[in-house]
């Protein structure tokens, strides 16, 4: 079903609006009770997006090395995930000046996201608006959105851009003029890679999964294929930051990964109960059992989009879940468990497309009373699951604002066990104050000197190199530099930095340059450094890369800037036309 211009923009208003109040209602248990909740991610997120914050304030950047968050570690985070929204969540922590605030704002933002671009795929897709809102809730009502608010999950935000991968998706089984877009298609992509890397690769799955069914599917192959060569090639150059950082860093680095994870026992099920990390729970099971059912029963009557998004969506269900062999995956391929982590990420790419197949079968399904019926068995889904992330989000509001503000408390090092202190120091206008009084040791992309010398724990050696160590040393910003001095008692004297040196890491003592073989680096390339001279002694921390530079970067926001205005003339025209 197509729409007239002007009949799209008066239903998109409408849709915005009540995509808003929806928003606006999921974040106001934290607005009412004015709670802080520092979930299981929010410690890690918080530093990387204060470290861009005070390059924002002081004007020093440095776009590898971390010189305010992180214990001043010089450690590299930012520039491997996520580089382009943490300075953007950098802009807005600089504007609100508020951790409250910056968390109510970011919650808001990505339960309208989610919506919205859930209602921008119905629509596409020729639901009506009432429909098309229907899905928008189910979706806001999810459990992997919600994580943002609950534990500043970062794959909430990738998912939160999904339903746009899959719109692609379908626009290259139709692939006309009209649909499929290089300019858009490279947008879509490049998007999600700045935002999420493990979303960037489960939305890259999906679009070749689609691209093969369009190859096979398609009249005009070539005309295909050209074009999502050429997105390719274009999202490549405006994703230059992200995959040449990789490069450099992994290949010049052995690098500790993310916590590796059981996949056996992080997978998620159907199941009667309530939704969590390990169970779908009652609605959403039905819900998916339900489009599934329907696909077997009305095969020969649904389009082959509804097929293929359906199938789709029912394999990353099968991945989700223990129906998948992870044991077998677990004991034969551990470099998984440190990259995904968690099968049940698999998840929300399934809700969307599964999701996605039920409103194809509202379309499709020929009677009206089973139209109906199937319009108020999504709208029942839906409005079940926004009560039950609003009472989540409420509960923890309300815990975390009359106890710890500290919703979950692994592996948290508290320097202060006095609530009243925690809430103090994290609504202060010292946004530094908390995150001093609460720490996480998380190793993440830090280097050890080689594979040998990995520590065994590494949560613990962070802790004793950064966060307990009794060697410490007055730290300073000068540009892109971390300048760290100290008293030596004597010429010759030893004292262990906490700092960490990469391979392109510049260190300098008292103005002369010295090289790793010069000091004794321990588990986390942290530098015992040999005082030259009794009294003072200066050193200054540098990452200079090879390639990524402030030329390069420019270049590529160029790229950024130019692809937007055309991008937004180009539609601008098309609807002029239409």
């Amino acid at each position: 079903m197509e729409l007239s211009n002007a009949k799209a923009d008066r239903i998109g208003i409408k849709n915005i609006l009540f995509i808003f109040f929806i928003s606006f209602i999921l974040v106001l248990p934290q607005i009412m009770n004015k709670s802080i909740i520092l979930g299981a991610d929010s410690i890690f997120h918080f530093n990387r997006f204060y470290d861009t914050y005070m390059q924002f304030r002081t004007g020093n950047f440095s776009y590898f090395q971390t010189n305010f968050g992180f214990q001043q570690s010089g450690r590299i985070i930012n520039a491997l995930y996520g580089p382009l929204l943490a300075y953007g969540m950098g802009a807005l922590l600089y504007i609100v000046h508020s951790w409250l605030k910056f968390q109510v704002l970011t919650s808001f933002f990505v339960f309208f996201l989610s919506g919205y671009t859930m209602n921008v795929l119905a629509v596409k897709v020729g639901s009506s608006r009432r429909v098309a809102n229907i899905t928008s809730v189910l979706f806001m009502g999810s459990f992997w959105v919600g994580k943002w608010t609950i534990d500043q999950n970062f794959m909430s935000i990738g998912n939160a851009l999904m339903p746009l991968i899959v719109l692609m998706g379908i626009k290259m089984l139709k692939n006309d003029g009209e649909n499929l877009r290089v300019l858009q298609l490279a947008l879509c992509v490049s998007l999600v890679i700045q935002v999420h890397l493990l979303s960037a690769a489960i939305a890259i799955g999906v679009l070749l999964s689609f691209f093969v069914v369009s190859i096979v599917k398609n009249d005009n192959k070539l005309d295909l294929f050209f074009k999502c060569v050429k997105a390719a090639l274009l999202s490549l150059i405006l994703t230059f930051n992200v995959w040449w950082a990789l490069i450099e860093v992994y290949t010049g680095n052995s690098l500790y990964g993310p916590y590796p994870s059981n996949l056996a026992k992080s997978a998620v099920n159907l199941s009667l109960d309530k939704p969590d990390f390990w169970h779908l729970g009652l609605a959403v099971s039905a819900l998916f059992l339900v489009q599934i059912s329907l696909l077997v029963v009305h095969w020969t009557e649904f389009t082959v989009i509804n097929k293929v998004t359906t199938i789709l969506g029912t394999i990353l269900l099968v991945l989700a879940s223990n129906l998948f062999p992870w044991e077998f995956v677990d004991n034969n391929y551990p470099v998984i468990k440190t990259f995904l982590q968690f099968p049940a990420r698999f998840e929300t790419m399934a809700f969307i497309l599964l999701v996605l197949g039920l409103n194809l079968s509202i379309l499709e399904i020929k009677t009206r009373i089973s139209t109906e019926i199937l319009t108020t068995f999504t709208l029942v889904i839906a409005l079940l699951g926004v009560i039950q992330t609003y009472g989540n989000i409420q509960n923890l509001s309300v815990r975390c604002s009359s106890g710890s503000p500290v919703a979950n408390k692994t592996n948290v090092i508290f320097k202060s066990n006095n609530d009243s202190e925690i809430k103090k120091a994290f609504r202060s206008n010292n946004l530094k104050r908390g995150l001093e009084i609460v720490e996480k040791p998380t190793p993440d992309y830090m280097p050890m000197p080689n594979l040998k010398s990995k520590a065994e724990h590494s949560y613990a050696q962070y802790n004793e190199d950064f966060i307990s160590t009794k060697n410490q040393a007055s730290k300073k910003v000068r540009g892109n530099i971390l300048v760290i001095s100290w008293h030596a008692s004597k010429v010759g004297s030893k004292k262990k930095i906490p700092i960490t040196l990469y391979k392109n890491s510049i260190l300098t003592l008292n103005g002369k340059k010295i090289s790793k073989n010069e000091m004794k680096l321990d588990r986390m390339s942290v530098p015992t450094i040999v005082s030259d001279k009794k009294g003072k002694n200066v050193v200054k921390l540098e990452y200079k890369s090879k390639i990524v530079s402030k030329v390069s970067l420019s270049a590529m926001y160029m790229c950024w800037g130019i692809s937007l205005v055309s991008y937004t003339f180009g539609r601008r025209k098309r609807h002029e036309v239409s």
